[in-house]
C-alpha cells in the first residue's frame, strides 16, 4: 500500500479566533531553524535504508505553509524525493491563505511539483471574514485562485466554514454562489468547532457574539450538499465535494486507514500497525530533533478491536460508506454482532442505510455523525480496551 507524507508548518501572520491548532506568529530565525529540524527528522526517519516508501500523495499543511519562503518548501520537498520513491502521478498539495501567494512562490511550487493548492477562504463576506480575524478579504480570494491557475496548477480546494458568528441564510448561500463562480475542483465545507479556549469561545460566552441556531445550519448544510451536487461537485465525504476526479487523495489515505507519515510539530502518524504523535511544544520538538532524538511524544499499537472501531468510523465518513462484508471478513470477532445490532438499531431510526452488504450514513446520520461515531469508538470498554485516541 503507498504511503502518503504530512508536512506541518505551524507558522501564521496571526490565530483565528476560532483556531485551536497548533500554530504561532511567523518569526524568520525560528523558521529558518524549524525548516532545518524538519529536514533533519525526515532524513533520520529514513536512515541509512536502502529501500525508499513508495509515497504517492504529500500534503503540506499548517499553519499557512505559504508564508515560508519558497526556497524552504523547495527543501522539505527535494528531501522527501530524495528519501521517499515519490511516484511521478504522486498528489502535492500545499495550504495557503489570500494574500500570501506570489507568481514568483507559485511558479516555484509548480516546478517542485505541487499540483494542489488548498486556499483558506472561509468565507467571502468581509463582516464575517472580520469577525474570525482572517487577514483577507473577500475580493482577495479570487485574486488568488485566478494567480494559481495562471501559474499552471488547476486542481484548486476551497475551504469555508458554516455557522459563522451572525451568519444568515442568505449570507450562507452568498458564499456557496461566489465559491462556484470561482469553479474549484474541490470545497470543503466545515461547520463551526470551537475549543474552549479560543477567543472566539470565550466571547461566544460572554454574549458578546452569537452563532446561528444549530437546527438553522443543519437546513443550510443538508441544503448544501444538493446545491453543489447540482452544480457538478458532488459530496464524497460528510465536509468535502469534489468535481470527477478531484477527490482530495491524501485525504482519502486517513478515512482509508492507508499508512501516512507525519512530520513536523505536533504531526500524527499512522503505520498501519500503531498510530503515534510528535511533541506539540515548539521548544521540545526542535530540542529533541536537534539532539538527534527522536520527537514522538506517544505512540499506540493498533489491537483488533481498535483497528475495528476506526475502519467503521473513519469509512462512515465517506458517501461510498462500507462494505460490511469485506470488514466481517478481515474482523471476525465477537465484537462484529455487537456493530451489526447497533446498525440494525440505527437503520430503524433513519441515521444509516444498510443495504445488502454496504452501510452508509443517511443524511440525518450525517448530522448527527459524532453520536454515531463515539458509539462505536467505545466499542470495546466493556471489555477493559480503552477508547481510541483519534
Amino acid at each position: 500500500m503507498n504511503t502518503g507524507l504530512y508536512i506541518h508548518i505551524p507558522f501564521c501572520q496571526s490565530k483565528c479566533e476560532y483556531c485551536s491548532f497548533v500554530s504561532m506568529p511567523l518569526d524568520q530565525g525560528l523558521a529558518e531553524r524549524y525548516q532545518r529540524a524538519l529536514v533533519a527528522e525526515i532524513s533520520a526517519f529514513c536512515g541509512s535504508s536502502s529501500e525508499k516508501l513508495a509515497v504517492d500523495s504529500i500534503y503540506i499543511g499548517g499553519g499557512t505553509p505559504s508564508l515560508l519562503p519558497a526556497e524552504y518548501i523547495a527543501e522539505i520537498l527535494e528531501t522527501c524525493h530524495e528519501l521517499f520513491s515519490v511516484m511521478s502521478v504522486a498528489e502535492v498539495s500545499i495550504e495557503a491563505n489570500p494574500g500570501t501567494l506570489d507568481v514568483d512562490k507559485l511558479r516555484a511550487y509548480r516546478r517542485l511539483g505541487v499540483n494542489r493548492v488548498s486556499l483558506g477562504a472561509q468565507s467571502f463576506s468581509n463582516a464575517e471574514l472580520a469577525a474570525i480575524g482572517r487577514i483577507h478579504d473577500a475580493s482577495e480570494i479570487a485574486s488568488a485562485c485566478a494567480l494559481v491557475r495562471a501559474c499552471g496548477i488547476q486542481n484548486l480546494n476551497l475551504d469555508l466554514i458554516l455557522g459563522l458568528p451572525e451568519q444568515t441564510e442568505r449570507q450562507w448561500s452568498a458564499n456557496l454562489e461566489s465559491a462556484v463562480r470561482l469553479e474549484p475542483a474541490h470545497i470543503s465545507i466545515y461547520m463551526l468547532e470551537l475549543d474552549e479556549k479560543s477567543p472566539l469561545h470565550r466571547s461566544l460566552a460572554a454574549g458578546r457574539s452569537h452563532v446561528p441556531d444549530e437546527e438553522h445550519v443543519a437546513d443550510w448544510y443538508l441544503n448544501t450538499i444538493d446545491f453543489l451536487e447540482d452544480r457538478g461537485c458532488p459530496q464524497y465525504e460528510i465536509s468535502n465535494f469534489a468535481r470527477s476526479g478531484c477527490e482530495c487523495r491524501h485525504n482519502l489515505k486517513y478515512w482509508q486507514r492507508e499508512p501516512v507519515l507525519g512530520f513536523g510539530l505536533a504531526a500524527h502518524s499512522h503505520d498501519g500497525g500503531s498510530r503515534y504523535a510528535n511533541l506539540a511544544s515548539l521548544g521540545d520538538y526542535l530540542d529533541a530533533v536537534e539532539r538527534g532524538r527522536s520527537p514522538v511524544q506517544w505512540r499506540e499499537a493498533l489491537s483488533p478491536i481498535r483497528e475495528l472501531e476506526e475502519t467503521i468510523f473513519l469509512g462512515l465518513r465517506l458517501n461510498r460508506g462500507l462494505d460490511w462484508e469485506a470488514v466481517r471478513r478481515r474482523h471476525n470477532s465477537k465484537w462484529i454482532d455487537r456493530c451489526e445490532s447497533s446498525f440494525e438499531e440505527m437503520a430503524g431510526m433513519g441515521l444509516v442505510d444498510w443495504q445488502e452488504s454496504v452501510v452508509r450514513l443517511t443524511r440525518r446520520g450525517m448530522l448527527l455523525s459524532n453520536e454515531i461515531f463515539q458509539r462505536f469508538v467505545l466499542l470495546g470498554e466493556s471489555d477493559g480496551e480503552p477508547s481510541a485516541t483519534l
